[in-house]
């Protein structure tokens, strides 16, 4: 069972016997997103009980979908742990178990970076997913070995992709691993995870 499909599980305890299990979550992707600084990728919109959330991935999908596919699903592709993931982020915003719904407003964006390297300041990073602008923040920090990191920086692709969720996964409990963006929120939230992302909007 992977990190994405545990979180999944525990959501479903935690609504059981709600009715939110039968409602229909839509995913979409965005034409002009505002989506974090750090990462890259393709935002999709979920919208469930009049609530958005949005996640960037580099595995983007549309679909009208129910909560309840999800539950008991292995979700081995890349792109089911996407929808996956943007609707674990619905349910958890509908249900306030999270406040984090989209990236931050550009005004809090300095703000973000700086804080973030005050918290890796002297520790040798890894990055793990598609994290292009935080790479050309922080290069002096960023390692190419896993093995030499201090901390693991974990983006939605660090969840999603097969190799990617792997490095998470063996990691987990070994280093530290950071998740940014609202795109980890919900997830981190079942998995009581360390997440960054001290600007994003409702």
């Amino acid at each position: 069972m992977s990190i994405v499909s545990d979180a999944v599980k525990k959501l479903e305890d935690r609504v059981f016997g709600s009715g939110c299990d039968d409602g229909t979550v839509s995913l979409k992707k965005m034409s002009e997103p505002e989506i974090c600084p750090y990462v890259k990728g393709e935002c999709i919109q979920a919208l469930y009980g009049g609530k958005i959330c949005e996640i960037v991935t580099s595995y983007p999908l549309e679909a009208v979908t129910k909560i309840s596919f999800m539950y008991g699903s292995p979700l081995y592709s890349p792109v089911q742990r996407s929808a996956a993931c943007a609707i674990v982020n619905a349910l958890s915003y509908f249900m306030c178990f999270t406040r984090i719904a989209r990236a931050c407003e550009k005004s809090s964006h300095e703000n973000c970076l700086n804080e973030l390297k005050e918290e890796i300041k002297g520790k040798k990073v890894y990055l793990n997913g598609t994290l292009p602008g935080l790479y050309d923040k922080i290069k002096d920090n960023v390692v190419d070995s896993v093995d030499l990191a201090d901390i693991i920086i974990v983006s939605g692709d660090g969840l999603f992709d097969e190799e990617k969720l792997a490095i998470t996964e063996e990691n987990r409990g070994r280093k530290r691993l950071i998740f940014t963006g609202p795109t980890t929120a919900g997830i981190c939230i079942m998995e009581n995870l360390e997440h960054w992302c001290p600007y994003g909007r409702k």
